[in-house]
């Protein structure tokens, strides 16, 4: 029986410390860095870093971010919230950008929604700025598939053996994506394995060596392991504290809206499983319209509607917007 071949690891010097990446994994950056850094066509990087809470993916994201920064010398700038994200992005050039969602499960379908319509507009109209986007995806699926599959130009997919040693990943390359994309939506079915092409572990950098990495943390320069935490616990806890802020006619139409969906979602004599087969969506999203108008239930008429004057339509619909002319993009 032939013994196994060894693991080939590419040695990377940054500064005073090293560590170790998959000569594989390298290669497959090298090309990335490549893209963001000829003269022409202008292009940018996505890269998503895919994995449950725990399984080291912000670890990993700042590993290949600062191998990134020493092949192309551009500086690393990571958020936990998206509105900053997508400022700096914009007013920008050639960055290395990481998005390190900090609790996207405790989102509202509806702002979840919005997190993924925003994030789908920044990669269609931010090609020619030559960012690197690093993207530390919890559930690629909550996301537009044309982020995840049209844009991204690989997923590193983390996970822990046997629930313990985090740090391991398999690399799903460009073309797999779609079919990996396809396997759940079809049938929910996360076949990470079926589709990677080679595999791995990330070393342990955080801890000890990001104090000394500069790395902008947000609104944090110099960024240390304690800043981190502290601006990602800050992230945490103003989720969902500041909502937009609507104009009157935009709040008449929320408000009519919201009683709209609470009156379908309790029509009499109606499970909520029914409800949601019969809307074609699912029961979270039924629950979630039960309590979506707030006032008495005495009220509820004279509240919505005595508005005598229509507002203006507002289309809520989502739709995408037009692509640039670079946005055809070549395979890698």
């Amino acid at each position: 029986m032939e013994a196994p071949k060894p693991i080939d690891f590419n040695v990377v010097k940054v500064g005073d410390f090293s560590y170790t990446l998959e000569k594989l994994l390298v290669n497959k950056l090298d090309i990335m860095v490549d893209r963001v850094t000829r003269k022409t066509p202008k292009l940018d990087t996505w890269l998503s870093v895919h994995g449950l809470e725990g399984s080291g993916k912000s670890n990993s994201s700042i590993a290949i971010a600062y191998y990134v920064k020493q092949k192309t010398g551009f500086p690393i700038h990571l958020f936990f919230r998206l509105e900053p994200l997508i400022k700096f992005a914009q007013s920008t050039e050639q960055k290395i950008i990481i998005w390190d969602e900090p609790a996207i499960d405790s989102l509202s379908t509806d702002q979840l929604k919005t997190v993924g319509r925003d994030l789908l507009r920044l990669a269609m109209t931010i090609r020619k700025k030559r960012h690197f986007f690093i993207i530390n995806f919890n559930k690629f699926w909550k996301f537009p598939e044309y982020l995840v599959v049209d844009r991204c130009l690989g997923m590193v997919h983390m996970y822990s053996k046997n629930e313990i040693n985090i740090g391991r990943f398999l690399y799903i390359k460009r073309k797999n994506l779609e079919p990996l994309w396809n396997d759940y939506s079809k049938g929910k079915k996360r076949n990470f394995n079926k589709y990677k092409s080679f595999g791995g572990g990330f070393p342990e950098i955080m801890t000890d060596n990001l104090d000394n990495m500069d790395i902008t943390i947000e609104d944090v320069p110099h960024a240390t392991i304690k800043d981190y935490e502290n601006v990602k616990d800050r992230a945490i806890n103003g989720i969902g504290v500041h909502a937009p802020k609507l104009s009157k006619k935009e709040q008449q139409i929320q408000t009519r809206l919201d009683f709209l969906r609470m009156k379908i979602a309790n029509l009499p004599g109606k499970s909520i499983p029914e409800i949601a087969k019969y809307l074609g969506m699912n029961q979270r999203t039924v629950v979630e319209w039960r309590s979506a108008y707030k006032k008495e239930p005495d009220s509820l008429e004279k509240q919505v509607f005595r508005v005598e004057e229509e507002p203006d339509i507002i289309n809520t619909m989502d739709s995408e917007p037009e692509i640039d002319d670079d946005a055809q993009e070549s395979g890698l």
